[in-house]
């Protein structure tokens, strides 16, 4: 934790992320700025789950002072016991946050068990969504707000209406994130051999259930090439296996690259280096949107995305149903001033 600058007097300022995402992550990131602005050093410390990789994506990130990993309850799929579960865990954070002396705590969620753990941090000032009387039990400093009732996912709108009630934003901010220009030339040189038109593939997921599979993304990444653009693969570590079976499948795997790296800002890196991102319903996904790439993503379990332009959507009752032939439809909808430029072929 930094130091604090003399005679500055505005609150130090803690705020809970609960969601597990990395892309759940990056649509608080302009209010962690925002509550930032009014803080102490015009910094936070940020709370989150290990899974969303708040350390690595927001390392150059000045609005936070301090990461604190909250290793409670990990998905499912990492099969493992949190560090911070049980009583034990709970009160070892009590302890952490404790020791910080925070003047304030903004829990982006309902769940009663942080406004707990702030009460017993003491923390003298507790908000949080609120949504029921139930829910409001250990936080006393509304104003407290509604569930999204309306379509498409509920997690940026609820952020949002939570920094605009406690006054920290007047309107929606759209997620926006800067890549690290050392980062950025790497990337863009290990990509240099690749046609200039470039579509980025990101092959991973949190849960199977969200996966179009390797098949699909085969044909789709073959298909194009036969377009002329260079391709890139891009998951983490536990996609490497899928990504090299896509390769392995291509008849012209010069012009496809995949990137599996555990980085979230060396993957950032990557997608900002090409034109268009297609992609599962993940983080990644959201990151290249982030970072200022146009998106398509593909909603099969999940609801669709509708808060940043930058990401388009196809929708199906399941990932199976989405067809290749309607990816490339619209592939070719939103590429076709740039390819005509580019002397790319949309047949």
């Amino acid at each position: 934790m930094s130091a604090q600058p003399p005679g500055d007097d505005r609150p130090r300022t803690l705020v809970v992320h609960h969601r597990s995402g990395i892309g759940d992550l990056i649509w608080h990131v302009p209010y962690l700025r925002a509550i930032a602005a009014a803080s102490r050093g015009g910094r936070v410390t940020l709370l989150a789950r290990p899974s969303c990789r708040a350390p690595d994506l927001l390392a150059g990130e000045p609005a936070i002072d301090e990461v604190i990993e909250y290793d409670y309850r990990p998905r499912r799929s990492e099969s493992r016991r949190g560090r911070d579960d049980g009583l034990r865990g709970f009160l070892r954070m009590a302890a952490i946050l404790r020791s910080r002396r925070f003047d304030r705590v903004y829990v982006f969620s309902s769940r009663i068990r942080y406004a707990l753990l702030a009460w017993l941090a003491g923390i003298p000032r507790r908000s949080g969504f609120g949504f029921s009387r139930a829910q409001r039990f250990g936080l006393n400093a509304g104003p407290y707000i509604r569930r999204h009732r309306g379509e498409g996912n509920w997690v940026y709108p609820e952020a949002t209406d939570f920094a605009r009630a406690h006054g920290f934003v007047d309107r929606p901010l759209l997620p926006r994130i800067e890549v690290p220009q050392a980062l950025l030339e790497e990337a863009c040189g290990r990509l240099a051999s690749l046609p200039v038109a470039r579509v980025a593939l990101v092959i991973g997921t949190s849960e199977p259930r969200k996966d179009w599979g390797v098949a699909n993304f085969t044909r789709l990444a073959q298909a194009l090439l036969d377009r002329g653009f260079g391709v890139l693969v891009l998951g983490g570590p536990a996609e490497a296996e899928a990504a090299d079976r896509i390769l392995a499948g291509l008849r012209s795997p010069d012009r496809a690259i995949a990137i599996c790296r555990a980085s979230v800002l060396q993957s950032g890196a990557a997608l900002k280096c090409c034109d268009l991102c297609i992609g599962n319903d993940t983080g990644a996904l959201n990151l290249a949107a982030a970072v200022g790439v146009r998106c398509l993503g593909l909603f099969g379990t999940t609801r669709a995305l509708r808060h940043d332009p930058q990401i388009e959507a196809i929708e199906a009752p399941a990932m199976q149903a989405i067809v290749l032939q309607e990816v490339l439809r619209r592939v070719d909808a939103m590429q076709a001033p740039a390819a005509s430029e580019a002397g790319i072929s949309s047949a």
